[in-house]
């Protein structure tokens, strides 16, 4: 698509383009290193490395979905409700293993991550909201 000055998803185009992104990055590093994910972050490893490869290749799913949302001439509904749906469970269930202290041994490389990662995710669960006003949806 041709971008014009004038396009009014110019701002939700790059929320949805930073969040695919951050989602490939996380989760392809999730589908194919979890056990060094978990150790080097500091976080316990446990036995069992399929829900974290499942994880992953759920958010490199969400992240083909945003990157292709982004592309559209027109982002629709069903995309904004998706992006805010998922950015928010994503921070909500962060937020909560956070105040549970299950992330309480992160070392500062993986709390830096996971401040970025949370910070990303609420971007993304708020900025679709103003778009979903009648004067933005074409559908």
């Amino acid at each position: 698509m041709a971008y014009t000055l004038t396009d009014p998803f110019n701002a939700l185009r790059n929320v949805l383009r930073t969040t695919g992104a951050t989602d490939l990055l996380l989760g392809g590093t999730m589908l194919v290193f979890p056990r060094l994910v978990l150790t080097e972050w500091g976080a316990a490893a446990d036995d069992a490395e399929w829900p974290l490869r499942m994880a992953g290749a759920f958010l490199l799913t969400l992240a083909v979905y945003h990157l292709l949302a982004a592309s559209e001439r027109a982002v629709g509904t069903t995309a904004m409700i998706t992006c805010m749906a998922s950015n928010g469970l994503f921070a909500a269930v962060v937020l909560v293993s956070y105040l549970q202290q299950d992330l309480a041994n992160l070392t500062p490389v993986g709390l830096g991550v996971l401040i970025i990662v949370f910070v990303i995710a609420l971007v993304g669960a708020v900025a679709p909201l103003r778009y979903l006003r009648a004067e933005y949806r074409d559908d």
